[in-house]
């Protein structure tokens, strides 16, 4: 299940606008149901749901992005708990405050988007947010075509990089689902990172993989990943996929 939330917001935002859009998504969920967003916010508790954000006609400028004043949130989740309580939370709200957004967002429409169904055992997605896939020793992990040279401080290995992806999921399946991956284009992303609260806020940089690729598992499998994400830090506005149809 997923929803499409088109915003109208300042044409220059921080590159941090992720830590605002959660932010977002944390209090239309307290406005629906305080309870429950506590309970899933809490610090062990897993985060049933991901997100990203397209903004429209996109250039960056230091720790800024400028646009066109025009962006789309997409939300998607598993859980109909999550997704219930989002859906009636969001039309509570007009607009929103965010530091990182340096002003204030208008909530235009939201879309509630039919999914497609995964009946195969091999599927290919596109990222719609960057995929974070780090080892035990938290060193950043790539598939092998995207090597390079000055890269050292960077692990590239298909099968690290299949098998971290099936640790990023336990929390999902209970268990390390069998997977295969196989990176068909994409590149290496850089990311600043905001993460932290109550002041005590830090900026990371995060490397992620962007791009398409085919998964190879049992369909339930692929349909989960699909709703939920792939790879880590996934509530925080990484790992979103989308389909891609084979033609």
């Amino acid at each position: 299940m997923r929803i499409k939330v088109y915003l109208e917001l300042p044409r220059e935002v921080s590159i941090f606008y992720r830590y605002s859009m959660l932010s977002f998504i944390k209090k239309v969920l307290e406005t629906e149901d305080i309870d429950y967003s506590r309970k899933i916010f809490s610090k062990k508790s897993f985060k049933p749901f991901t997100f990203s954000v397209f903004f429209s006609g996109i250039s960056i400028d230091g720790n800024s992005i400028k646009s066109n004043g025009k962006a789309i949130l997409t939300v998607s989740s598993g859980s109909p708990d999550f997704f219930i309580r989002f859906t009636r939370g969001i039309k509570k709200f007009k607009e929103y405050k965010g530091k990182h957004l340096n002003g204030t967002m208008k909530i235009l429409k939201t879309e509630i988007i039919d999914e497609e169904s995964i009946n195969t055992s091999k599927q290919t997605f596109r990222t719609l947010s960057p995929i974070i896939v780090v080892n035990r020793e938290k060193k950043p992990v790539l598939p092998t075509k995207l090597r390079v040279n000055d890269d050292n401080f960077i692990i590239y290995d298909d099968e690290v990089f299949t098998q971290e992806l099936r640790y990023s999921l336990k929390c999902i399946f209970n268990g390390l689902p069998e997977l295969k991956f196989e990176h068909k284009e994409g590149k290496k992303a850089v990311v600043k990172h905001l993460v932290g609260s109550n002041g005590k806020e830090k900026v990371i940089k995060i490397v992620a993989y962007q791009g398409v690729f085919t998964l190879e598992a049992d369909p339930y499998v692929l349909s989960e990943i699909y709703k939920y994400g792939l790879g880590f830090r996934r509530y925080q506005g990484f790992g979103c996929l989308e389909l891609v149809k084979e033609s």
